[in-house]
């Protein structure tokens, strides 16, 4: 007679998908990556080159060099104009790259996106690992839905309720980083504390049990275990508060003025007809996040093109 043991297994970096392969055969193989590349060109690829051509047409809309292939009628003059003029549709203002209200409000989108994405990724960190801690608890529960309630909510009305709670004669914070800031880190918990719920539901509980009867303190058990394992994943749940804030208007734009940060300047410059100017500011933004997101990339291994929440 032969005893067989009980095989176990713990999951250690995340559970992985299931694959199914599909044979498509020789021409579909074809058919799907030419489906896939016009998409991609017409969702991603068409928007930035649309972006970048707008910024360099004497008159909005105006693509008349694609016909004529006279290409002397492309102007740099949304760029690099140094001084304050009215003629030629700059309506008394600087080129984008010696425009310092630009500057200066991309300087303020990076102070409210980095503070936003440090906070809200820390608190949705937390709030994930305590829920899956005690998921089986009514407060667990509690916490999870309450933290996932700012998702829910239009931006334009956290926005408005924030306005009314912050901008009295009481309590005055309108125009300033710190209210954009509190605002941004509540509106976007629920992407950080989602990602990180994910990634620790998917992390066996013996590997922290283990640590706990070594008395490691909790600290080392979060920096030296937990983290390193699901990085990716909690990575992810920093970049997305970093990447949503940098391009969100609806949250924002009662609770400062135009010119105070990216969105609310490419908004000003809509209403005065730069359209050039507010697809330089597109353009600015869409290469910052590819920037940030390739550094991070580079820097960590985590990306968020590698999947979100494990």
């Amino acid at each position: 007679m032969s005893l067989h043991s009980r095989k176990n297994y713990t999951t250690v970096t995340g559970k992985s998908g299931q694959i199914s392969k599909i044979n498509l055969g020789r021409v579909g193989k074809y058919i799907i990556a030419l489906v896939l590349v016009v998409v991609t060109f017409f969702t991603s690829i068409f928007p930035i080159v649309s972006f970048a051509f707008e910024t360099f047409l004497p008159n909005p809309g105006d693509y008349s060099f694609l016909y004529t292939g006279d290409t002397a009628n492309l102007t740099t003059k949304w760029w690099i104009t140094s001084e304050n003029i009215t003629e030629n549709g700059m309506y008394g203002q600087k080129g984008i790259l010696y425009n310092d209200t630009i500057w200066n409000a991309f300087k303020g989108t990076i102070l409210v996106s980095v503070a936003c994405a440090l906070l809200a990724g820390t608190i949705g960190t937390l709030i994930g690992y305590a829920v899956s801690k005690n998921r089986r608890s009514k407060g667990a529960n509690y916490v999870n839905a309450m933290a996932f309630l700012p998702y829910l909510m239009p931006s334009i009305a956290v926005g408005a309720a924030f306005f009314i709670l912050f901008s009295n004669e009481h309590v005055n914070l309108f125009n300033t980083y710190t209210l954009l800031i509190i605002v941004g880190t509540i509106k976007y918990i629920p992407f950080a504390s989602r990602s990180s719920l994910n990634s620790m539901l998917q992390l066996s509980g013996e590997i922290e049990e283990a640590a706990i009867i070594q008395d490691i303190p909790w600290i080392k058990r979060m920096t030296r275990i937990i983290i390193p394992i699901q990085k990716s994943s909690i990575i992810s749940g920093y970049m997305l508060p970093f990447m949503t804030c940098l391009r969100e208007l609806s949250l924002f734009m009662l609770l400062c003025t135009q010119g105070f940060i990216l969105s609310t300047t490419l908004d000003y410059f809509d209403e005065m007809g730069l359209y050039a100017f507010s697809s330089g500011i597109n353009l600015i933004l869409i290469v910052t996040i590819l920037v940030c997101n390739t550094i991070v990339n580079k820097v960590t291994g985590a990306s968020l093109d590698k999947g979100i929440g494990g």
